[in-house]
């Protein structure tokens, strides 16, 4: 009936029958094919979910718990992080009035730390903690002892007006100083008229592991706590701004820096004394390596998944070179009866094809199985890395989640079926090179 009727749309169904029983020849090995390629598509899968969730974490953990998705700067302080290089209140006023994004300021002085008879350099960050929770969560990743950068009353003082300002510090930094939660620190440093700055504090907490420099060396307090210390009230060094993840980051970039500019315009502050002008930078401008990695990480996913695949797909080839070297006195006896070659090469493909679609079926399913389980549960390295790894001065959290996208699943099974056909092509041509008389001699 394939022979005799030239037919494509009674011969075609015929074809796929064949083709589909053909497939079912040798039941163990057609299986064995089918585990290989479904172990490489759901490893696929399972490698894009890890890696995005990890690129996810890394965005999530500097963007929500320290940098924020813009920050403003003046130049200079970008430059060598000159303690003069502030920005005045009012330019916060304005943008809080002209943008509905959360803004928090910041300063930033250096000193000594001195705790008993230990002493080590410190950096300060000031804070203002209202604003600052709206839009990171740096307060709320403390380990020891509470987030509170208030006034609090100097217990051993015979002053009652005597008051002192609490801190949280660096984990690694109160290890240094031996210092734990209600202790005192002294901090010493050079104001900004030139005197000395000097001032008690109390430990009111201590903060998880979040950036390895701030673990150190980091001492948070309040913004009036910094300005009585450095005599610093004139502005800010640092202005953080959260925006709605959905939203485009370099449009928002660039809006943002548009109404800086027409504020230094309306205010006639076109450049500072030393000539640097006021600028806004995304998370990825100022942690540019992460940036960069992740981008790679994003462009190696599907050509590591494509050697996965690939790899797996020799088994395809050799399934189908034993299959032809088989049944080969059988494609003689077809030839010879009228059967085109290329309908015969179409057959092949066909039982080619029907091996990678249950193989696709098959290993999409695992994949999404264990990516949908690894983006509810993840990987906990925290019996290993209790808490987290430093990569590129983002630190990483202990439990590594994956994060599921279905695109992973059909741009793997096409990547997959398409190596695989490639694959079972190079055999397949055999059949049309067959000559029926020698093989049927």
């Amino acid at each position: 009936m394939i022979i005799q009727n030239k037919n494509l749309g009674s011969r075609f169904p015929m074809l796929i029958f064949i083709a589909w029983r053909n497939l079912w020849r040798n039941r163990i090995r057609s299986i064995l094919t089918i585990s290989a390629l479904a172990g490489g598509l759901a490893l696929m899968i399972v490698y894009t979910t890890l890696i995005q969730g990890m690129s996810k974490q890394m965005i999530n953990f500097a963007t929500n718990i320290s940098i924020g998705h813009l920050q403003i700067h003046r130049q200079s302080y970008i430059n060598d992080q000159d303690i003069y290089a502030t920005m005045p209140w009012d330019l916060l006023s304005y943008l809080e009035k002209k943008r509905e994004y959360k803004f928090a300021p910041r300063l930033y002085g250096a000193g000594l730390g001195a705790a008993g008879k230990l002493s080590t350099g410190i950096m300060l960050k000031a804070i203002d903690p209202e604003k600052e929770q709206q839009v990171t969560t740096i307060l709320n990743h403390v380990r020891m002892g509470k987030a509170d950068l208030g006034q609090v009353q100097h217990a051993d003082s015979s002053d009652p007006a005597l008051v002192i300002y609490g801190v949280v510090i660096g984990a690694q930094l109160a290890k240094n100083l031996k210092i734990s939660p209600g202790d005192e620190l002294i901090i010493i440093t050079q104001a900004v008229d030139g005197s000395i700055g000097n001032g008690l504090f109390r430990v009111s907490g201590i903060l998880k592991p979040i950036e390895p420099n701030f673990d150190r060396t980091g001492v948070l307090m309040s913004i009036p706590a910094i300005q009585s210390l450095l005599y610093l009230e004139n502005g800010f060094h640092e202005l953080v701004v959260s925006i709605n993840e959905k939203d485009d980051l370099i449009e928002r970039k660039k809006s943002l820096q548009e109404d800086v500019s027409q504020w230094s315009k309306d205010n006639e502050i076109t450049k500072y004394k030393n000539g640097d002008p006021i600028v806004v930078r995304s998370w990825r401008d100022i942690v540019s390596s992460i940036a960069d990695m992740l981008d790679i990480n994003e462009s190696i996913i599907y050509v590591i998944g494509g050697i996965m695949i690939g790899l797996a797909s020799l088994g395809m080839m050799n399934t189908m070179l034993m299959a032809i070297h088989e049944r080969t006195h059988e494609f003689g006896i077809l030839l010879s009866i009228g059967m085109g070659r290329f309908w015969l090469l179409f057959m092949v493909l066909l039982e080619s094809f029907f091996l990678s679609l249950v193989s696709a079926i098959a290993g999409g399913l695992l994949g999404i199985g264990y990516s949908l389980y690894l983006e509810r549960y993840g990987i906990d390295l925290s019996g290993s890395l209790p808490d987290g790894v430093d990569i590129g001065g983002i630190l990483w959290e202990p439990v590594w989640l994956g994060s599921f996208t279905p695109d992973s699943v059909f741009i793997g099974i096409i990547i997959m079926i398409s190596i695989a056909m490639l694959a079972s092509l190079i055999p397949s041509w055999r059949t049309v090179r067959l000559k029926p008389a020698e093989i049927t001699r």
